[in-house]
């Protein structure tokens, strides 16, 4: 009895110390997970702090003064002048009759088309 006694408390015995064990192990991988989100959790913080700083700089590189006075600085244009304008029935088209032939035979359907919607 004394054999059967004496091997349940070892048994007992061993099962506490693989519990306690385990727990300790588990606990120290608890803590580390612990530390990692709070890693990670503090990167976000810092990536949205450094997104509104971003923001707020790109809204002060668009303000349209600004870019106005940058393009008279580095872009060197000239205005327009009346004579650069022209009316749209001016630009020449690809169907036009450049010997005074009639065009107009000769034209696919795709042709056709461009043609009469240029001329709406």
């Amino acid at each position: 009895m004394i054999n059967t006694k004496s091997a349940i408390v070892v048994l007992w015995f061993t099962l506490t110390c693989v519990v306690c064990f385990g727990s300790f192990i588990l606990k120290n991988q608890v803590h580390d997970l612990e530390l990692e989100l709070a890693k990670i959790n503090d990167n976000i913080q810092s990536d949205i702090k450094s997104i509104h700083v971003l923001k707020a700089e790109w809204s002060h590189l668009n303000t349209p003064s600004r870019l106005k006075k940058l393009a008279s600085e580095h872009i060197l244009l000239n205005k327009v002048k009346a004579e650069q304008i022209i009316n749209y029935s001016a630009l020449p088209f690809e169907y036009e009759s450049v010997d005074g032939e009639d065009v107009y035979n000769n034209l696919t359907k795709k042709q056709y088309k461009r043609l009469v919607n240029a001329q709406r």
